[in-house]
């Protein structure tokens, strides 16, 4: 997810770049919504870069007795 979210970013600074040049890098969208494409897509390439998805779902303010035991494969 991390690859995804620097390219996001990255496509991001190209489109708010060539903006100025008179290059459109999201044409499919309307005009209104495209000035701020660079913003939205930044925003999600960021999350997606800088969340960490492997702690994702765990909670270590949980009490032990709540948690869930690990079974060992025999």
């Amino acid at each position: 997810m991390q690859i995804i979210g620097y390219i996001l970013i990255i496509f991001a600074v190209a489109d708010f770049g060539l903006s100025y040049m008179g290059i459109n890098l999201t044409p499919f969208l309307p005009n209104q919504i495209a000035t701020f494409s660079p913003i939205i897509i930044g925003g999600i390439g960021y999350f997606l870069a800088y969340t960490n998805f492997s702690n994702f779902g765990t909670n270590d303010d949980v009490p032990e007795r709540y948690k869930d035991k690990k079974k060992n494969k025999k």
